[in-house]
């Protein structure tokens, strides 16, 4: 049974891309929300995606707001912390991403750059 996770949202925080490893790797943690709509009333849900290498480095280019697509398959981390209690971090590890829509400043947004030549999940509903 696969485990495709694909998501369509806004970036909740300017990306930071920090390096670890040895071999100084990229890797970026962000949150993207994707909204809901259903009788008249929005839901607004949060994901944690980590992005590595080339694509944290690409997705720092882009800013808080600004829209992007993301597959990726559903991962788990699980930890004991220092004092005993068992903790679990659930996350999508991103394969693809693409640029969507017009960013936030007003500018034309990069297209193709990482993912799917054509997106036909676009949803022009999506609301940050």
């Amino acid at each position: 049974m696969a485990n495709n996770v694909i998501l369509m949202g806004r970036l909740g925080a300017k990306p930071e891309l920090r390096r670890v490893g040895g071999d100084n790797i990229p890797v970026v943690d962000v949150s993207i929300a994707t909204n809901a709509f259903s009788k008249g009333a929005k839901t607004t849900d949060w994901h944690n995606v980590t992005l590595w290498d080339k694509q944290a480095e690409l997705i720092c280019t882009q800013d808080k707001g600004d829209q992007v697509y993301i597959e990726g398959s559903l991962k788990c981390d699980e930890w004991e912390d220092k004092e005993g209690n068992k903790r679990r971090k659930v996350y999508v590890r991103a394969s693809r991403f693409e640029f969507c829509g017009p960013r936030r400043n007003g500018n034309a947004q990069q297209t193709g750059a990482v993912g799917p030549k054509s997106n036909p999940y676009a949803d022009d509903d999506i609301r940050y």
